[in-house]
């Protein structure tokens, strides 16, 4: 059970920034995101994969490790789109 919701709290986590991706891709603008909230967010996710590594947490390095994919694709994104 414990592990499930570990699962859970990373899956939520990690859609957090789906909607954001496809507003971006929609709309090809990324005019209002901030790149520092991106950054933070990046740093905070390897900080993490790192602990779960260290402490053998598989749900904590797989939904971040996702997460980060996620936001490594919205911080391309951002700079592709970011002056339009």
């Amino acid at each position: 059970m414990v592990e499930f919701i570990g699962y859970l709290a990373g899956f939520i986590a990690m859609i957090s920034f789906v909607p954001q991706v496809i507003k971006t891709i929609r709309t090809k603008s990324a005019r209002d995101i901030s790149m520092n909230t991106l950054f933070l967010t990046l740093t905070t996710n390897i900080l993490y994969i790192v602990y779960g590594i260290a402490l053998g947490l598989t749900p904590v390095v797989v939904m971040l490790g996702i997460m980060t994919l996620i936001v490594l694709l919205q911080i391309g994104l951002t700079l592709k789109y970011r002056h339009r």
